[in-house]
């Protein structure tokens, strides 16, 4: 199985949400990994989100094969690097994607559309999976009804399948939060798989 965890933006629990999910695998017995294939705003050569997906995974693999795209720079990756290219990262990706395991759960870089090049996206990227299924983690604030509704018709619109979607409250000040939820589940066919509240932020 695998599955890619993306987001409405950068900072919105994509990470929280792929450790959650290695857990509760490891937890029912299944083998699993966690990829990050490429990460930015790194320290010495090495990412929090992908030292975490590592730590959680059943299955150990070197960090270099679970991030193989580490840049310095918090900043998008097609500013971090040049002449990163989808055939590159997916290359990269091939050792960790071979390991015999159950659950893959590969986390995403900032949103759907972040570029990788001036031609690319990480949406390019994820159409290179096959039978993957996608979670979309939506960080609810003020402005993320329109952030969610354009990623949502972007990943349908590439014909790719949603697994469902996750409501992670990230701003407790934000007005009409049960609102907001039920106007997304109006508009987003697939099912809102949990809810998560400000305290696990």
């Amino acid at each position: 199985m695998k599955i890619f965890i993306t987001g409405t933006d950068t900072d919105v629990g994509k990470t929280y949400v792929s450790v959650k999910l290695l857990q509760e695998f490891n937890q029912l017995g299944y083998r699993t990994i966690g990829i990050k294939p490429l990460a930015t705003g790194c320290v010495n050569g090495q990412n929090q989100d992908a030292l975490l997906l590592m730590q959680n995974s059943s299955i150990k693999l070197p960090y270099c094969l679970i991030n193989p795209f580490a840049f310095e720079p918090a900043i998008s990756p097609n500013i971090a690097a040049q002449n990163l290219t989808v055939d590159k990262i997916w290359d990269s990706l091939q050792k960790a994607l071979r390991t015999k395991v159950d659950v893959q759960i590969i986390e995403g870089v900032g949103g759907w559309m972040v570029p990788l090049n001036n031609k690319e996206t990480m949406a390019d990227l994820v159409k290179r999976f096959t039978d993957v299924k996608i979670i979309l983690v939506v960080g609810i604030r003020l402005g993320c009804l329109n952030h969610s509704l354009l990623t949502y018709r972007a990943i349908k619109d590439d014909g790719l399948p949603i697994k469902g979607w996750i409501a992670n409250i990230i701003d407790p000040h934000c007005q009409a939060i049960s609102e907001n939820i039920a106007t997304l589940k109006e508009y987003i066919a697939e099912p809102c798989l949990q809810v998560i509240p400000h305290e696990h932020n």
